[in-house]
């Protein structure tokens, strides 16, 4: 079983530990040898973020230095248009055989509003991180075949190229970038939830300020 190409996407605005804790999750999780984070240029179910992409994305260079198996990818940074998910993975897999998205449970249960969100699973497997009081919606699940798609295992998953998934609920993803901006904006402290060289690069640039 060859190890699959992990990506995790997001706006990071700002980065937070608990992005940093779901990549290192996936990677250990799937004995992978390496995760893309990709930051979003502009989002497509979400509001164009005030931080500029070049901030998010020095950022993100800051909490995942000293992290060798993470690498940053600027693939949808560099294009000026809306960033579908599928379009990323689409190029993505003509390189790679076998490639896991990793989204957080409400990312998951909002999969049906996505674009070209049935073409997901035709390209990759995904790998749904918990999240605390919040559960499996049982009409994406039925809306994705989650019965037949459903697997337990790494092992299980990666036995195919592509079309499964699997919920982890071990892993409980229970921070927010839009609390830690509100946070922010209020002068409250957020070291634990950013990165001290984070907190300090959002200082210098007064990024996050009410």
């Amino acid at each position: 079983m060859s190890s699959p190409l992990v990506v995790l996407g997001g706006m990071f605005d700002p980065v937070h530990k608990g992005h940093v804790s779901a990549a290192n999750y996936a990677l250990e999780f799937l004995s992978a040898h390496r995760l893309k984070m990709v930051p979003c240029h502009r989002p497509n179910h979400k509001a164009i973020p005030d931080t500029r992409a070049e901030h998010r994305l020095a950022m993100l260079e800051i909490a995942t230095a000293g992290h060798p198996q993470i690498e940053i990818d600027t693939i949808e940074l560099q294009v000026d248009r809306v960033s579908y998910t599928v379009d990323t993975l689409t190029q993505y897999r003509k390189q790679h055989e076998t490639i896991v998205f990793v989204l957080g449970v409400d990312s998951f249960n909002s999969l049906p509003q996505w674009h070209e969100w049935q073409q997901i699973f035709e390209l990759c497997h995904l790998l749904v991180l918990a999240r605390p009081g919040a559960i499996l919606s049982d009409a994406t699940l039925a809306a994705v075949q989650g019965g037949e798609r459903k697997v337990e295992t790494a092992e299980q998953m990666l036995s195919s190229s592509q079309g499964r998934f699997i919920y982890c609920e071990n892993f409980e993803f229970d921070m927010a970038s839009s609390q830690i901006r509100k946070k922010l904006a209020r002068g409250e402290d957020v070291t634990a939830q950013l990165d001290p060289a984070v907190i300090e690069y959002i200082h210098e640039n007064n990024l996050y300020q009410d």
